[in-house]
Protein backbone atom coordinates (compact mmCIF):
# COMPACT_ATOMS: atom_id res chain seq x y z
CA UNK A 1 0.00 0.00 0.00
CA UNK A 2 2.97 2.38 0.33
CA UNK A 3 3.18 3.01 -3.40
CA UNK A 4 -0.54 3.70 -3.49
CA UNK A 5 -0.50 6.15 -0.63
CA UNK A 6 2.31 8.18 -2.17
CA UNK A 7 0.89 8.12 -5.72
CA UNK A 8 0.06 11.28 -7.62
CA UNK A 9 -3.05 13.09 -6.31
CA UNK A 10 -4.98 12.36 -9.51
CA UNK A 11 -4.39 8.63 -9.17
CA UNK A 12 -5.42 8.73 -5.50
CA UNK A 13 -8.76 10.24 -6.57
CA UNK A 14 -9.19 7.48 -9.12
CA UNK A 15 -8.56 4.73 -6.58
CA UNK A 16 -10.85 6.41 -4.02
CA UNK A 17 -13.55 6.37 -6.68
CA UNK A 18 -12.87 2.68 -7.16
CA UNK A 19 -13.41 2.10 -3.44
CA UNK A 20 -16.69 4.02 -3.47
CA UNK A 21 -18.05 2.28 -6.56
CA UNK A 22 -17.09 -1.10 -5.17
CA UNK A 23 -18.67 -0.40 -1.79
CA UNK A 24 -21.86 0.83 -3.42
CA UNK A 25 -22.18 -2.14 -5.73
CA UNK A 26 -21.60 -4.67 -2.98
CA UNK A 27 -24.87 -3.76 -1.30
CA UNK A 28 -26.95 -4.20 -4.46
CA UNK A 29 -28.53 -7.64 -4.60
CA UNK A 30 -28.51 -9.64 -7.82
CA UNK A 31 -30.93 -12.33 -8.98
CA UNK A 32 -30.44 -15.68 -7.28
CA UNK A 33 -29.34 -17.45 -10.45
CA UNK A 34 -25.99 -18.46 -11.83
CA UNK A 35 -24.11 -16.18 -14.20
CA UNK A 36 -25.08 -16.78 -17.82
CA UNK A 37 -22.43 -17.55 -20.44
CA UNK A 38 -23.01 -14.13 -22.01
CA UNK A 39 -22.69 -12.36 -18.65
CA UNK A 40 -19.49 -14.27 -17.97
CA UNK A 41 -18.11 -13.16 -21.34
CA UNK A 42 -18.94 -9.53 -20.52
CA UNK A 43 -17.27 -9.86 -17.13
CA UNK A 44 -14.13 -11.20 -18.82
CA UNK A 45 -14.13 -8.33 -21.32
CA UNK A 46 -14.40 -5.80 -18.52
CA UNK A 47 -11.59 -7.45 -16.59
CA UNK A 48 -9.41 -7.47 -19.70
CA UNK A 49 -9.98 -3.72 -20.02
CA UNK A 50 -8.73 -3.21 -16.45
CA UNK A 51 -5.68 -5.42 -17.06
CA UNK A 52 -4.81 -3.57 -20.29
CA UNK A 53 -4.81 -0.27 -18.40
CA UNK A 54 -2.44 -1.54 -15.72
CA UNK A 55 0.05 -3.66 -17.66
CA UNK A 56 1.84 -3.80 -20.97
CA UNK A 57 1.18 -7.01 -22.83
CA UNK A 58 4.14 -8.93 -24.22
CA UNK A 59 2.77 -8.31 -27.70
CA UNK A 60 5.50 -10.05 -29.68
CA UNK A 61 4.29 -12.30 -32.54
CA UNK A 62 6.60 -15.20 -31.71
CA UNK A 63 5.68 -15.26 -28.01
CA UNK A 64 1.96 -14.77 -28.68
CA UNK A 65 1.95 -17.51 -31.33
CA UNK A 66 3.82 -19.91 -29.03
CA UNK A 67 1.46 -19.41 -26.07
CA UNK A 68 -1.59 -19.55 -28.33
CA UNK A 69 -0.28 -22.79 -29.85
CA UNK A 70 0.05 -24.41 -26.43
CA UNK A 71 -3.45 -23.23 -25.56
CA UNK A 72 -4.88 -24.68 -28.77
CA UNK A 73 -3.15 -27.98 -28.04
CA UNK A 74 -4.99 -28.13 -24.71
CA UNK A 75 -8.31 -27.14 -26.27
CA UNK A 76 -7.95 -29.83 -28.94
CA UNK A 77 -8.23 -32.51 -26.24
CA UNK A 78 -10.55 -30.60 -23.89
CA UNK A 79 -13.58 -30.97 -26.16
CA UNK A 80 -16.35 -28.50 -26.87
CA UNK A 81 -16.10 -25.29 -24.85
CA UNK A 82 -18.61 -22.56 -23.94
CA UNK A 83 -16.18 -19.79 -24.93
CA UNK A 84 -13.69 -18.73 -27.55
CA UNK A 85 -10.44 -18.70 -25.59
CA UNK A 86 -7.79 -15.99 -25.73
CA UNK A 87 -4.29 -16.46 -24.35
CA UNK A 88 -2.09 -13.50 -23.38
CA UNK A 89 1.26 -12.82 -21.70
CA UNK A 90 1.66 -9.66 -19.62
CA UNK A 91 4.89 -7.98 -18.57
CA UNK A 92 4.93 -8.59 -14.84
CA UNK A 93 7.47 -10.50 -12.74
CA UNK A 94 4.89 -11.90 -10.32
CA UNK A 95 4.53 -15.68 -10.27
CA UNK A 96 0.96 -15.66 -11.51
CA UNK A 97 -1.51 -16.90 -14.10
CA UNK A 98 -5.25 -16.70 -14.11
CA UNK A 99 -8.32 -17.78 -16.00
CA UNK A 100 -10.66 -14.82 -16.14
CA UNK A 101 -14.35 -15.38 -16.86
CA UNK A 102 -15.23 -15.90 -20.49
CA UNK A 103 -12.20 -17.91 -21.58
CA UNK A 104 -9.48 -15.31 -21.02
CA UNK A 105 -6.21 -16.94 -19.93
CA UNK A 106 -3.43 -14.58 -18.85
CA UNK A 107 0.13 -15.66 -18.08
CA UNK A 108 2.51 -13.36 -16.21
CA UNK A 109 6.04 -13.18 -17.59
CA UNK A 110 7.30 -14.07 -14.11
CA UNK A 111 5.61 -17.45 -14.29
CA UNK A 112 7.27 -18.26 -17.61
CA UNK A 113 10.61 -17.33 -16.07
CA UNK A 114 9.94 -19.73 -13.16
CA UNK A 115 9.22 -22.73 -15.39
CA UNK A 116 11.97 -25.14 -16.34
CA UNK A 117 10.18 -27.12 -19.05
CA UNK A 118 7.37 -26.76 -21.53
CA UNK A 119 5.32 -29.37 -19.67
CA UNK A 120 5.45 -27.26 -16.52
CA UNK A 121 4.07 -24.29 -18.44
CA UNK A 122 1.41 -26.45 -20.09
CA UNK A 123 0.39 -27.83 -16.70
CA UNK A 124 -0.43 -24.33 -15.44
CA UNK A 125 -2.27 -23.40 -18.62
CA UNK A 126 -4.26 -26.66 -18.56
CA UNK A 127 -5.21 -26.04 -14.94
CA UNK A 128 -6.46 -22.55 -15.82
CA UNK A 129 -8.42 -23.89 -18.80
CA UNK A 130 -9.90 -26.42 -16.38
CA UNK A 131 -11.26 -23.58 -14.24
CA UNK A 132 -12.68 -21.78 -17.27
CA UNK A 133 -14.18 -24.91 -18.83
CA UNK A 134 -15.85 -25.80 -15.52
CA UNK A 135 -17.12 -22.20 -15.15
CA UNK A 136 -15.91 -22.01 -11.58
CA UNK A 137 -16.29 -18.25 -11.42
CA UNK A 138 -19.96 -18.55 -12.35
CA UNK A 139 -20.34 -21.08 -9.55
CA UNK A 140 -18.55 -18.79 -7.09
CA UNK A 141 -20.88 -15.93 -8.02
CA UNK A 142 -23.93 -18.08 -7.55
CA UNK A 143 -22.78 -18.72 -3.99
CA UNK A 144 -21.90 -15.07 -3.39
CA UNK A 145 -24.95 -13.31 -4.71
CA UNK A 146 -24.40 -9.87 -3.15
CA UNK A 147 -21.68 -9.01 -5.66
CA UNK A 148 -22.76 -7.61 -9.04
CA UNK A 149 -20.71 -7.73 -12.23
CA UNK A 150 -19.01 -4.36 -11.78
CA UNK A 151 -17.93 -5.16 -8.25
CA UNK A 152 -16.87 -8.65 -9.28
CA UNK A 153 -14.56 -7.32 -12.00
CA UNK A 154 -12.89 -5.05 -9.44
CA UNK A 155 -12.67 -7.82 -6.87
CA UNK A 156 -11.08 -10.15 -9.42
CA UNK A 157 -8.69 -7.37 -10.46
CA UNK A 158 -7.77 -6.97 -6.82
CA UNK A 159 -6.90 -10.64 -6.44
CA UNK A 160 -5.03 -11.16 -9.68
CA UNK A 161 -3.21 -7.82 -9.65
CA UNK A 162 -2.54 -7.63 -5.90
CA UNK A 163 0.95 -6.35 -5.22
CA UNK A 164 1.48 -5.75 -8.94
CA UNK A 165 -0.15 -2.39 -9.51
CA UNK A 166 -1.90 0.53 -7.85
CA UNK A 167 -5.25 -0.74 -9.15
CA UNK A 168 -4.59 -4.15 -7.65
CA UNK A 169 -3.75 -2.66 -4.26
CA UNK A 170 -6.80 -0.40 -4.29
CA UNK A 171 -9.29 -2.91 -5.58
CA UNK A 172 -8.17 -5.74 -3.35
CA UNK A 173 -8.43 -3.49 -0.31
CA UNK A 174 -11.95 -2.43 -1.24
CA UNK A 175 -13.13 -5.88 -2.21
CA UNK A 176 -11.69 -7.53 0.86
CA UNK A 177 -13.38 -4.90 3.02
CA UNK A 178 -16.69 -5.89 1.45
CA UNK A 179 -15.99 -9.60 1.69
CA UNK A 180 -16.04 -10.00 -2.09
CA UNK A 181 -12.68 -11.65 -2.50
CA UNK A 182 -13.44 -14.43 -0.06
CA UNK A 183 -16.44 -15.47 -2.13
CA UNK A 184 -14.41 -15.58 -5.35
CA UNK A 185 -11.52 -17.74 -4.20
CA UNK A 186 -11.55 -21.17 -5.76
CA UNK A 187 -12.65 -23.88 -3.34
CA UNK A 188 -10.75 -27.10 -2.69
CA UNK A 189 -13.28 -28.88 -4.92
CA UNK A 190 -12.69 -26.33 -7.70
CA UNK A 191 -8.93 -26.84 -7.50
CA UNK A 192 -9.26 -30.62 -7.51
CA UNK A 193 -11.57 -30.55 -10.52
CA UNK A 194 -9.20 -28.26 -12.48
CA UNK A 195 -6.23 -30.46 -11.53
CA UNK A 196 -8.10 -33.63 -12.48
CA UNK A 197 -8.99 -32.19 -15.87
CA UNK A 198 -5.45 -30.94 -16.44
CA UNK A 199 -3.98 -34.33 -15.57
CA UNK A 200 -6.28 -36.06 -18.04
CA UNK A 201 -5.55 -33.58 -20.80
CA UNK A 202 -1.81 -33.85 -20.25
CA UNK A 203 -2.05 -37.62 -20.61
CA UNK A 204 -3.98 -37.20 -23.86
CA UNK A 205 -1.32 -34.77 -25.10
CA UNK A 206 1.36 -37.32 -24.13
CA UNK A 207 2.95 -34.83 -21.77
CA UNK A 208 4.45 -35.60 -18.37
CA UNK A 209 1.75 -35.02 -15.72
CA UNK A 210 4.31 -35.15 -12.91
CA UNK A 211 5.49 -31.73 -14.07
CA UNK A 212 2.36 -30.38 -12.38
CA UNK A 213 3.89 -31.40 -9.07
CA UNK A 214 7.21 -29.75 -9.96
CA UNK A 215 5.42 -26.51 -10.80
CA UNK A 216 3.41 -26.56 -7.57
CA UNK A 217 6.59 -27.11 -5.57
CA UNK A 218 8.09 -24.05 -7.26
CA UNK A 219 4.99 -22.08 -6.27
CA UNK A 220 5.24 -23.36 -2.69
CA UNK A 221 8.91 -22.37 -2.47
CA UNK A 222 8.14 -18.90 -3.76
CA UNK A 223 5.37 -18.48 -1.20
CA UNK A 224 7.70 -19.56 1.61
CA UNK A 225 10.40 -17.19 0.42
CA UNK A 226 7.94 -14.30 0.33
CA UNK A 227 6.06 -14.78 3.56
CA UNK A 228 5.64 -11.03 4.03
CA UNK A 229 3.77 -10.68 0.75
CA UNK A 230 1.51 -13.48 -0.43
CA UNK A 231 2.05 -14.23 -4.14
CA UNK A 232 -0.97 -13.17 -6.20
CA UNK A 233 -1.41 -16.74 -7.47
CA UNK A 234 -2.28 -17.95 -3.97
CA UNK A 235 -5.10 -15.42 -3.64
CA UNK A 236 -7.12 -17.36 -6.21
CA UNK A 237 -5.40 -20.76 -5.93
CA UNK A 238 -5.00 -21.54 -2.21
CA UNK A 239 -3.48 -24.55 -0.43
CA UNK A 240 -0.62 -25.67 -2.71
CA UNK A 241 0.33 -28.40 -0.21
CA UNK A 242 -3.09 -30.02 -0.57
CA UNK A 243 -2.88 -29.79 -4.34
CA UNK A 244 0.54 -31.46 -4.36
CA UNK A 245 -0.77 -34.31 -2.20
CA UNK A 246 -3.89 -34.67 -4.34
CA UNK A 247 -1.96 -34.81 -7.63
CA UNK A 248 0.63 -37.23 -6.24
CA UNK A 249 -2.20 -39.49 -5.09
CA UNK A 250 -3.76 -39.36 -8.54
CA UNK A 251 -0.44 -40.13 -10.21
CA UNK A 252 0.08 -43.11 -7.90
CA UNK A 253 -3.44 -44.45 -8.46
CA UNK A 254 -3.05 -44.10 -12.23
CA UNK A 255 0.42 -45.72 -12.04
CA UNK A 256 2.02 -42.79 -13.79
CA UNK A 257 5.66 -41.82 -13.19
CA UNK A 258 6.08 -39.34 -10.34
CA UNK A 259 9.60 -38.29 -11.25
CA UNK A 260 10.76 -36.25 -14.20
CA UNK A 261 12.93 -38.17 -16.61
CA UNK A 262 16.04 -36.24 -17.69
CA UNK A 263 16.42 -35.50 -21.37
CA UNK A 264 19.66 -36.03 -23.22
CA UNK A 265 20.94 -34.54 -26.44
CA UNK A 266 19.52 -31.95 -28.82
CA UNK A 267 16.99 -34.29 -30.43
CA UNK A 268 14.60 -34.07 -27.45
CA UNK A 269 15.46 -30.48 -26.60
CA UNK A 270 12.49 -28.14 -26.27
CA UNK A 271 13.91 -25.45 -28.52
CA UNK A 272 10.76 -23.34 -28.86
CA UNK A 273 10.21 -23.23 -25.09
CA UNK A 274 13.78 -22.23 -24.25
CA UNK A 275 13.96 -19.66 -27.03
CA UNK A 276 10.69 -18.04 -25.92
CA UNK A 277 11.84 -18.11 -22.30
CA UNK A 278 15.04 -16.27 -23.24
CA UNK A 279 12.96 -13.80 -25.26
CA UNK A 280 10.74 -13.13 -22.27
CA UNK A 281 13.82 -12.53 -20.13
CA UNK A 282 15.27 -10.09 -22.67
CA UNK A 283 12.01 -8.16 -23.03
CA UNK A 284 11.26 -7.80 -19.32
CA UNK A 285 14.73 -7.28 -17.78
CA UNK A 286 17.46 -4.75 -18.39
CA UNK A 287 20.61 -5.88 -20.25
CA UNK A 288 22.66 -4.97 -17.16
CA UNK A 289 20.66 -7.47 -15.10
CA UNK A 290 20.83 -10.26 -17.67
CA UNK A 291 24.43 -10.09 -18.85
CA UNK A 292 26.10 -11.44 -15.66
CA UNK A 293 23.57 -14.26 -15.34
CA UNK A 294 23.99 -15.35 -18.97
CA UNK A 295 27.78 -15.30 -18.76
CA UNK A 296 27.62 -17.28 -15.53
CA UNK A 297 25.47 -19.88 -17.29
CA UNK A 298 28.21 -20.36 -19.87
CA UNK A 299 31.03 -20.42 -17.32
CA UNK A 300 31.37 -24.21 -17.36
CA UNK A 301 30.80 -24.63 -21.10
CA UNK A 302 27.83 -24.86 -23.40
CA UNK A 303 27.59 -28.55 -24.30
CA UNK A 304 24.22 -28.86 -22.61
CA UNK A 305 21.53 -27.41 -24.94
CA UNK A 306 19.78 -25.58 -22.08
CA UNK A 307 23.02 -23.86 -21.11
CA UNK A 308 23.78 -23.22 -24.77
CA UNK A 309 20.58 -21.17 -25.16
CA UNK A 310 22.24 -18.56 -22.97
CA UNK A 311 24.04 -17.65 -26.20
CA UNK A 312 20.68 -16.78 -27.74
CA UNK A 313 20.01 -14.64 -24.67
CA UNK A 314 23.37 -12.94 -25.18
CA UNK A 315 22.46 -12.13 -28.79
CA UNK A 316 19.33 -10.36 -27.53
CA UNK A 317 21.25 -8.47 -24.82
CA UNK A 318 23.93 -7.32 -27.26
CA UNK A 319 21.20 -6.26 -29.71
CA UNK A 320 19.56 -4.15 -26.98
CA UNK A 321 22.94 -2.56 -26.24
CA UNK A 322 23.59 -1.98 -29.98
CA UNK A 323 26.68 -4.16 -29.92
CA UNK A 324 25.77 -5.62 -33.30
CA UNK A 325 29.03 -7.43 -34.02
CA UNK A 326 28.79 -9.39 -30.78
CA UNK A 327 25.07 -10.02 -31.33
CA UNK A 328 25.73 -11.46 -34.81
CA UNK A 329 28.56 -13.60 -33.47
CA UNK A 330 26.26 -15.19 -30.88
CA UNK A 331 23.26 -15.71 -33.18
CA UNK A 332 25.47 -17.38 -35.78
CA UNK A 333 26.60 -19.86 -33.11
CA UNK A 334 22.96 -20.60 -32.26
CA UNK A 335 22.07 -21.12 -35.94
CA UNK A 336 25.05 -23.47 -36.33
CA UNK A 337 23.82 -25.52 -33.32
CA UNK A 338 20.17 -25.52 -34.46
CA UNK A 339 20.26 -25.28 -38.29
CA UNK A 340 16.71 -26.63 -38.66
CA UNK A 341 15.08 -23.66 -36.87
CA UNK A 342 14.05 -21.07 -39.51
CA UNK A 343 12.88 -18.60 -36.87
CA UNK A 344 16.54 -17.96 -36.07
CA UNK A 345 16.93 -16.47 -39.54
CA UNK A 346 14.46 -13.77 -38.49
CA UNK A 347 16.42 -13.20 -35.27
CA UNK A 348 19.55 -12.75 -37.37
CA UNK A 349 17.75 -10.47 -39.83
CA UNK A 350 16.62 -8.15 -37.04
CA UNK A 351 20.23 -7.71 -35.93
CA UNK A 352 21.43 -7.20 -39.52
CA UNK A 353 18.82 -4.52 -40.15
CA UNK A 354 19.67 -2.64 -36.97
CA UNK A 355 23.34 -2.83 -37.99
CA UNK A 356 22.50 -1.13 -41.30
CA UNK A 357 22.38 -4.18 -43.60
CA UNK A 358 18.80 -3.93 -44.82
CA UNK A 359 19.08 -5.95 -48.04
CA UNK A 360 20.93 -8.77 -46.32
CA UNK A 361 18.23 -8.77 -43.61
CA UNK A 362 15.50 -9.12 -46.25
CA UNK A 363 17.44 -11.96 -47.85
CA UNK A 364 17.54 -13.87 -44.53
CA UNK A 365 13.83 -13.23 -44.01
CA UNK A 366 13.04 -14.49 -47.52
CA UNK A 367 14.91 -17.69 -46.66
CA UNK A 368 12.90 -17.95 -43.46
CA UNK A 369 9.57 -17.49 -45.28
CA UNK A 370 10.56 -20.13 -47.82
CA UNK A 371 11.18 -22.65 -45.02
CA UNK A 372 8.23 -21.62 -42.80
CA UNK A 373 5.69 -19.65 -44.91
CA UNK A 374 3.13 -19.02 -42.15
CA UNK A 375 5.40 -18.14 -39.24
CA UNK A 376 3.94 -14.87 -37.83
CA UNK A 377 7.26 -13.72 -36.35
CA UNK A 378 9.13 -14.08 -39.65
CA UNK A 379 6.29 -12.46 -41.59
CA UNK A 380 5.85 -9.55 -39.17
CA UNK A 381 9.51 -8.58 -39.23
CA UNK A 382 9.70 -8.99 -43.00
CA UNK A 383 6.80 -6.56 -43.34
CA UNK A 384 8.29 -4.22 -40.71
CA UNK A 385 11.66 -4.05 -42.47
CA UNK A 386 10.00 -3.62 -45.87
CA UNK A 387 8.05 -0.73 -44.36
CA UNK A 388 11.19 0.82 -42.88
CA UNK A 389 12.83 0.60 -46.32
CA UNK A 390 9.82 2.40 -47.92
CA UNK A 391 8.64 -0.73 -49.76
CA UNK A 392 5.09 -0.13 -48.57
CA UNK A 393 3.29 -1.99 -51.36
CA UNK A 394 5.20 -5.14 -50.43
CA UNK A 395 4.63 -4.73 -46.69
CA UNK A 396 0.87 -4.09 -46.95
CA UNK A 397 -0.34 -7.59 -48.01
CA UNK A 398 1.85 -9.24 -45.37
CA UNK A 399 0.29 -7.11 -42.63
CA UNK A 400 -3.18 -7.92 -43.98
CA UNK A 401 -2.44 -11.64 -43.93
CA UNK A 402 -1.28 -11.40 -40.33
CA UNK A 403 -4.32 -9.36 -39.25
CA UNK A 404 -6.60 -12.15 -40.43
CA UNK A 405 -4.85 -14.55 -38.06
CA UNK A 406 -4.16 -12.27 -35.09
CA UNK A 407 -6.72 -9.42 -35.06
CA UNK A 408 -5.87 -8.46 -31.47
CA UNK A 409 -2.12 -7.95 -32.03
CA UNK A 410 -1.75 -4.28 -31.07
CA UNK A 411 1.65 -3.61 -32.67
CA UNK A 412 0.36 -5.10 -35.91
CA UNK A 413 -2.49 -2.56 -35.96
CA UNK A 414 0.03 0.20 -35.29
CA UNK A 415 2.29 -0.79 -38.19
CA UNK A 416 -0.62 -1.43 -40.54
CA UNK A 417 -2.22 1.91 -39.62
CA UNK A 418 1.06 3.66 -40.41
CA UNK A 419 1.31 2.02 -43.83
CA UNK A 420 -2.30 2.81 -44.76
CA UNK A 421 -1.78 6.43 -43.74
CA UNK A 422 1.46 6.72 -45.71
CA UNK A 423 -0.33 5.28 -48.75
CA UNK A 424 -3.00 8.01 -48.44
CA UNK A 425 -5.82 6.12 -46.72
CA UNK A 426 -6.14 8.33 -43.65
CA UNK A 427 -9.45 6.82 -42.53
CA UNK A 428 -8.07 3.29 -42.32
CA UNK A 429 -4.86 4.58 -40.78
CA UNK A 430 -6.69 6.32 -37.95
CA UNK A 431 -9.00 3.33 -37.44
CA UNK A 432 -6.15 0.90 -36.90
CA UNK A 433 -4.23 3.36 -34.74
CA UNK A 434 -7.40 3.63 -32.65
CA UNK A 435 -7.45 -0.14 -32.20
CA UNK A 436 -3.77 -0.06 -31.26
CA UNK A 437 -4.40 2.46 -28.47
CA UNK A 438 -7.48 0.59 -27.26
CA UNK A 439 -5.46 -2.63 -26.96
CA UNK A 440 -2.74 -0.63 -25.20
CA UNK A 441 -5.26 0.61 -22.63
CA UNK A 442 -5.38 4.27 -23.71
CA UNK A 443 -9.08 5.13 -24.02
CA UNK A 444 -8.50 8.82 -24.78
CA UNK A 445 -6.15 8.18 -27.71
CA UNK A 446 -8.35 5.34 -29.00
CA UNK A 447 -11.37 7.64 -29.12
CA UNK A 448 -9.34 10.40 -30.80
CA UNK A 449 -8.18 8.19 -33.67
CA UNK A 450 -11.55 6.48 -34.11
CA UNK A 451 -13.30 9.85 -34.35
CA UNK A 452 -10.68 10.98 -36.87
CA UNK A 453 -11.35 7.80 -38.88
CA UNK A 454 -15.05 8.73 -39.03
CA UNK A 455 -14.20 12.26 -40.23
CA UNK A 456 -11.73 11.02 -42.87
CA UNK A 457 -13.93 8.28 -44.35
CA UNK A 458 -15.62 9.93 -47.30
CA UNK A 459 -15.66 6.99 -49.69
CA UNK A 460 -17.99 4.09 -48.85
CA UNK A 461 -18.55 4.47 -45.13
CA UNK A 462 -17.14 1.03 -44.22
CA UNK A 463 -14.49 2.51 -41.92
CA UNK A 464 -17.09 4.85 -40.41
CA UNK A 465 -19.28 1.88 -39.53
CA UNK A 466 -16.43 -0.09 -37.94
CA UNK A 467 -15.13 2.95 -36.06
CA UNK A 468 -18.58 3.71 -34.64
CA UNK A 469 -18.99 0.09 -33.58
CA UNK A 470 -15.65 0.25 -31.76
CA UNK A 471 -16.57 3.53 -30.09
CA UNK A 472 -19.85 1.97 -28.92
CA UNK A 473 -17.90 -0.98 -27.52
CA UNK A 474 -15.54 1.37 -25.65
CA UNK A 475 -18.50 3.32 -24.26
CA UNK A 476 -20.16 0.10 -23.13
CA UNK A 477 -17.05 -1.04 -21.33
CA UNK A 478 -16.56 2.38 -19.72
CA UNK A 479 -20.13 2.45 -18.45
CA UNK A 480 -19.50 -0.74 -16.50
Amino acid sequence: MINFLFAAPQRILVWLSVFLMLAASLIQPTPASALSVQEEKELGEHLLTLVRKEFSFVDEPDISAYIRGLGEEILDVAGRQPFNYNFFVINNREFNAFAAPGGLIVIHSGLIEATESEDQLVSVMAHEVGHAASRHYASRLEKNQRVNLGATALALAGMILAGSSALGQAAVAGSMAGGATMGLKFSRQDEEEADRLALGWMRQMERDPSEMVAMLRTMRNISRFRRAQLPAYLLTHPEPERRIAYIEDRLYMDRLPTTIQPREGDEDFEFDFHRVRQRVFSLTHSPQDLLPALRHRLRDGDEDPVDFMARFGLSQVYLAERQYTKALEEIRKVIARFPDQPILLADMAIILFEAGHGEEALEKLAQGVQRDPDNPYILFHRARILQKMDKLDEALPIYEKLLEKTPDHSRLHYRYGQVRSELGDQAAGHYHLGLYHWYQGSVRMARHHLNEAIKQDREDGAIQHKARQQLDEIARMQEK
